[in-house]
């Protein structure tokens, strides 16, 4: 996937949310983001899939540690739309981080125990419009 944004020393710790308005591509396949510490040191990745070969229209959690994607979670909710603008949020809770989505909030358990969120990117067939943060 191409990298659309990389921040680093983004400084999110638990209470933290970060809000995200994208353009999806009218021909998208797939998006990405993702924050952590760096690409190698994951504590979420959230990618949703248009036409994903096992599940069709699905969104995929994962973690990666030393490099190494971890097991992955599927979710069938789906609400994005291709050629759109979608809103949402997510808030590092700690122990998880939860996704608000318009009309859904989807939650991801924080599997490597991060403490602080240094690294965000955002990668696909998107366009970002505006990320803000409240610390």
């Amino acid at each position: 996937m191409k990298s659309v944004l990389e921040m680093f020393d983004v400084d999110m710790k638990v209470g933290d949310t970060v809000k995200v308005k994208i353009f999806i591509d009218p021909d998208a396949e797939r998006f990405a983001i993702s924050m952590g510490k760096d690409n190698s040191e994951l504590a979420l990745h959230f990618n949703p899939r248009f036409d994903d070969d096992q599940d069709g229209q699905v969104i995929v959690f994962n973690n990666k540690e030393d490099g190494e994607w971890c097991t992955e979670q599927r979710e069938d909710t789906f609400t994005f739309e291709k050629g759109e603008y979608f809103k949402f949020s997510i808030t590092f809770l700690g122990v998880k981080f939860e996704i608000k989505l318009p009309d859904y909030v989807m939650e991801f358990p924080n599997r490597s125990s991060m403490d602080t969120i240094t690294f965000l990117a955002v990668q696909g067939d998107v366009r970002v419009k505006s990320v803000k943060f409240d610390y």
